[in-house]
């Protein structure tokens, strides 16, 4: 009873084939286009185990279950009731995957949050998270001495970003002063003055330093995290 027998296998394009396949395991059945791979697991395994299962009812139950034909096969032994799963989704809606219908869906978002290990497809760099110290000792690492911008992306309405001391912002070529129209920063040509003015993200700017092991650097990077 440990492994399901099938000897003289004739099903569609299936030669007369003879084989054990192990009970309790995850078996993959591959080949080309056409060598017998769905005549083997659907019209033949699937559909003697689903017509022993009928079989077994009484006669006023089958009549609501659709039976398939039996298989081209001298014998199959050892078999066991069949589950088959399309390999299309024909179901449209929000719960119409094997995922969603298991609720195994949001168990495998949080397997798959905690052990994969995301990669830039710019770079091809991990993206993790990193501390203020981790970014410290790599900086130091790779442009001591070197001259950057530190910023951080935010959603937050220019007017916010004043009252909380932000007042540049990088567009990706240039500094942007942010400013308030009527007020002192008006001399400062400010290119945007209210949240009506811009969409989107913003890389506000927090410091502009040379890298180097100082408190300034870290103040900076602390103050970009919050």
């Amino acid at each position: 009873m440990r492994y399901l027998i099938i000897e003289g296998a004739r099903q569609n394009n299936l030669r007369n084939i003879s084989l054990r396949l192990p009970h309790n395991s995850i078996i993959a059945v591959t080949g080309l286009s056409g060598s017998g791979k769905s005549s083997l697991a659907f019209d033949t395994i699937f559909a003697e185990g689903q017509w022993r299962f009928i079989e077994s009812l009484s006669t006023y139950a089958r009549l609501f279950l659709e039976k398939l034909d039996r298989p081209d096969v001298d014998s199959i032994r050892n078999i066991r009731p069949a589950i088959a799963l399309e390999q299309k989704n024909p179901v449209k809606g929000a719960r119409s995957t094997v995922g969603t219908l298991t609720e195994i869906y949001d168990l495998f978002r949080l397997l798959y949050a905690r052990i994969a290990r995301p990669y830039c497809p710019e770079c091809g760099k991990e993206i993790r998270r990193w501390s203020v110290d981790e970014i410290i000792t790599e900086l130091l690492g790779h442009y001591n001495n070197e001259r950057v911008m530190i910023t951080f992306e935010t959603s937050a309405p220019p007017e916010e970003l004043l009252k909380k001391g932000f007042s540049r912002i990088w567009n990706g070529d240039e500094i942007v002063e942010l400013g308030v129209k009527g007020s002192d920063s008006d001399v400062q040509k400010p290119a945007i003055r209210d949240s009506q003015t811009v969409t989107g993200k913003l890389a506000v700017v927090v410091d502009r330093a040379v890298i180097k092991d100082s408190p300034r650097l870290t103040d900076s990077l602390e103050l970009a995290y919050r």
